[in-house]
């Protein structure tokens, strides 16, 4: 076989591999995107935590964007986070601000907390570049980095992973999804990637061989680009029970509130159902929901409806985030007087966090189909 015929069975090869990958994905995304219409307007999150909620609008890759997001306006951590789209990225939890045990067992997926010796000296070869100098871990403060070598990339994949599917338990114990929530398209996904990956590496393998480098290159060329294909793939697609469904619709009710104009969303606040205060300045439900001081804190009702709106859109930044709207909620922060510098962390922590996700699920798919592929393989071994 000549090597322009190789190169032309490689290339098809992966040809009708990017097709078919690309036509499941036509598929799952607009199942995935797919939200109940609102009869109405919600302006405050319903009951529950939001990475049940993130997994309701099946924005699993954006959710713990979203904890660390709330944890942020909360004042529990901070981010720290370069200037521009380089260096580290790192979070740090802040004493005396009263993390709950939930908020304890989430950061603790994102970082080892026994680490051996060579864990050690990246750690803190990764708190020297952002200007911290210590010689022990105990020393140190309470600081996870997300990207740089200070992150544990393995450590992560595997904690948030398994921190997500109990997230996925409790709603299906809670009543909200189905027990059988299937990821078809990415099982498809990743067992045309694994063949893809094998016929690719068999011509490699041919190819250096027979002295053709170019083979070599454009095999791992090729599979690269599987990988980033099935990158694009939507995260898992959760069935959910009438339960589920209510939850459904009152997150599209908020996501609706959120995507109207500023002067519309005013309005709505300024309703007899939607204001956070009554004219004598004592807090509606939805005020005390989001957290309000129970008297006002301005001089006249205009600078308090600033006020107001600042702490709503604190509280709901996280849920932009859910529903991709971050950059239009972020800019209205910082017309209220919110630092530039803490939406530029913001931006930075999704674009690293939403990566990671998507190589999370992307190697926890594979590595499903690896074990059924071998299950199949040794029950044809007994037999």
């Amino acid at each position: 076989m000549s090597d322009v015929e190789s190169f032309f069975i490689l290339f098809a090869i992966g040809a009708i591999a990017a097709v078919i990958s690309l036509v499941i994905i036509a598929i799952a995304h607009p199942i995935a995107r797919h939200m109940p219409k609102a009869p109405v307007i919600e302006f405050l999150p319903p009951p529950g935590d939001i990475i049940t909620h993130g997994l309701a609008v099946r924005a699993d890759r954006r959710v713990v964007t979203a904890v660390i997001m709330q944890l942020a306006v909360a004042g529990k951590i901070r981010v720290l986070a370069p200037r521009g789209t380089h260096g580290p990225v790192a979070i740090e939890a802040l004493p005396g601000t009263g993390l709950s045990a939930d908020d304890h067992f989430f950061l603790q997926a994102l970082r080892p907390r026994k680490m051996n010796k060579r864990r050690t000296r990246r750690y803190l070869a990764a708190l020297r570049e952002i200007g911290i100098s210590v010689t022990r871990i105990e020393d140190a403060p309470d600081i996870t980095f997300l990207r740089g070598r200070g992150a544990f990339r393995g450590f992560q994949q595997r904690s948030i992973a398994e921190h997500l599917d109990r997230a996925r338990t409790r709603a299906k114990t809670a009543g909200l999804a189905r027990r059988f929530s299937g990821s078809v398209h990415l099982y498809l996904l990743s067992l045309l990637f694994l063949v893809s990956t094998i016929a690719a590496l068999l011509f490699a393998l041919g190819a250096v061989f027979n002295g053709v480098t170019w083979g070599a290159l454009g095999a791992l060329f090729g599979i690269a680009a599987m990988f980033w294909v099935l990158a694009l793939a939507p995260p898992p697609i959760m069935r959910f029970t009438p339960e589920g469904h209510a939850l459904r619709v009152r997150l599209s009710g908020l996501r609706d509130y959120m995507r109207l104009a500023e002067q519309d969303r005013m309005r709505v606040l300024q309703s007899p159902q939607g204001a956070l205060r009554t004219p004598a300045g004592a807090l509606t439900p939805g005020g005390q929901a989001l957290g309000l001081r129970p008297a006002p804190t301005a001089g006249d009702p205009v600078a308090q409806s600033e006020l107001d709106r600042f702490v709503l859109i604190e509280r709901l930044l996280p849920y932009a985030v859910l529903f991709r709207q971050e950059r239009e909620w972020q800019r209205e922060l910082e017309h209220l007087g919110g630092t530039v510098e803490f939406s530029q962390n913001m931006r930075v922590l999704g674009s690293t966090l939403e990566g990671l996700m998507a190589i999370l699920q992307v190697l926890s798919a594979i590595g499903q189909v690896l074990r059924a592929v071998g299950a199949v393989f040794s029950l044809f071994a007994r037999t």
